[in-house]
């Protein structure tokens, strides 16, 4: 009797001792380390935009989202979480919606994960930073994001998550220069094209050409990109309504062109002209000569004899786009995959419609084309060179990329922008991937 007791308290004593060691065998701790205070957590106003990254849990590729009345984020009805900002929605309507937060993963904090469980997150920043730029690291080994853009661990041991802030670069934002009928709008003189860090400013030029005159108006639209993806062709017009501002002349050049800056820039910039009016009126005869040296022009026919230099200048040339593309190596089939791999759009100086796509056209002397490239890869984004003759040929400008996510898919993509500025020649512009 007494052997079966002794037996049975060292049964009782090997269970109270073990047992836990069991169940802390079958949890895992990840901390996720915080961004330090030296990092941007306010825009040029002084206001606060909050952390500069944080770590967002996702589910099958999506951000996770729990209702909080505090939240800036409501559920729209196509299944997709938009901030209420981006919709036009009148205050009584907003109020009465659910509104949501992100779940965030607390930093500085082990959280609890089952072992044999995957972790899920994306990294998540504020309108100063470029998420694209973010390298994480989990137990000081560089981690990669799948193609939905979160990262995706397998717990079995302790993790410590954190980011490398040096890689962290600020945002960048395209100023896009459109001219008009008796005007263009350009870079400063020596100076070609860069997208502008968060908080920068960007200056240009307006030169009103012969036969016109006035006194313009120069106004700038920011940031609103995402509302047009809604909106489609009507968003120029909202734009204008709604989000321009008039810019002061700061000056004027050796040419006798104005000089504009916009400053605190935190968005992407539209920069658009009013009150030009031709000063002299021409005859029949002076219309049907213009139209006679356009025609001219796109096959380089020397027009002087036309006696219309001192009316306007109406010089244009040829831009060609030459694409070598190898979409084999990327495993890019289909058309769909194509585009996805690599897709550029166009606008030109002297138009303010839509971004075109077009293998060769023709520009006015003077004016700039803006090459927008976007990529689903980031292997893409890593190999794509751009170059053009007269220009650089023999090497790629320096570009910057922005990751932008489709709110179709869940997908995250990445764009960059280049700009062909005082185009006097035929010009040869190579789009290069290998």
């Amino acid at each position: 009797m007494k052997k079966t007791l002794s037996i049975l308290l060292a049964l009782l004593m090997a269970f109270t001792v073990v047992a836990p060691a069991f169940a802390e065998e079958g949890g895992r701790t990840v901390t996720f380390v915080g961004p330090s205070s030296s990092l941007i957590t306010t825009n040029p106003a002084g206001e606060d935009i909050g952390t500069p990254y944080y770590f967002v849990k996702t589910v099958d590729g999506k951000p996770s989202f729990v209702e909080d009345p505090n939240g800036i984020y409501y559920l729209a009805n196509d299944g997709y979480y938009h901030t209420a900002k981006e919709l036009l929605e009148t205050p009584e309507e907003l109020a009465a919606m659910p509104t949501y937060s992100p779940e965030i993963f607390a930093v500085n904090t082990p959280v609890s994960i089952t072992s044999g469980e995957n972790l899920s997150f994306m990294v998540m920043t504020n309108e100063a930073y470029n998420a694209a730029t973010a390298n994480v690291y989990i137990n000081d080994v560089k981690a990669q994001t799948n193609e939905q853009g979160e990262y995706v661990v397998y717990v079995d041991r302790d993790f410590t998550v954190r980011v490398n802030e040096e890689s962290l670069l600020k945002s960048y934002f395209n100023v896009i220069l459109t001219s008009g009928e008796g005007y263009s709008v350009k870079t400063l003189q020596g100076q070609n094209y860069s997208m502008v860090p968060y908080g920068g400013s960007f200056s240009f030029r307006v030169r009103i050409v012969k036969g016109f005159s006035g006194d313009p108006t120069v106004k700038v639209t920011r940031g609103t990109n995402e509302l047009a993806e809604f909106l489609g062709e009507d968003a120029d017009l909202l734009n204008k309504i709604i989000g321009s501002e008039t810019l002061s002349s700061t000056g004027v050049d050796s040419e006798g062109c104005r000089i504009y800056t916009i400053t605190n820039i935190t968005s992407e910039c539209k920069v658009s002209v009013s009150g030009i009016r031709e000063t002299k009126k021409n005859d029949i005869l002076t219309y049907f000569k213009r139209i006679i040296k356009m025609i001219l022009d796109v096959f380089h026919i020397d027009t002087s004899f036309l006696g219309l230099e001192e009316v306007i200048n109406l010089n244009y040339y040829t831009v060609n786009i030459n694409e070598n593309i190898n979409y084999g190596r990327y495993g890019a089939t289909t058309e769909v995959q194509k585009d996805k791999l690599l897709n550029y759009t166009l606008v030109t100086g002297t138009s303010n419609d839509d971004p075109f796509r077009m293998e060769q056209f023709n520009v006015m002397g003077g004016e700039s084309v803006t090459v927008e490239v976007v990529t689903y890869s980031p292997e893409a984004r890593d190999n794509l060179r751009v170059s053009w003759d007269p220009g650089n040929p023999n090497g790629g400008y320096s570009n910057v990329w922005t990751a932008k996510r489709n709110r179709a898919t869940g997908e995250t993509y990445y764009t960059t922008t280049f700009m062909i500025d005082n185009i006097n020649a035929t010009t040869n512009v190579n789009i290069t991937l290998n």
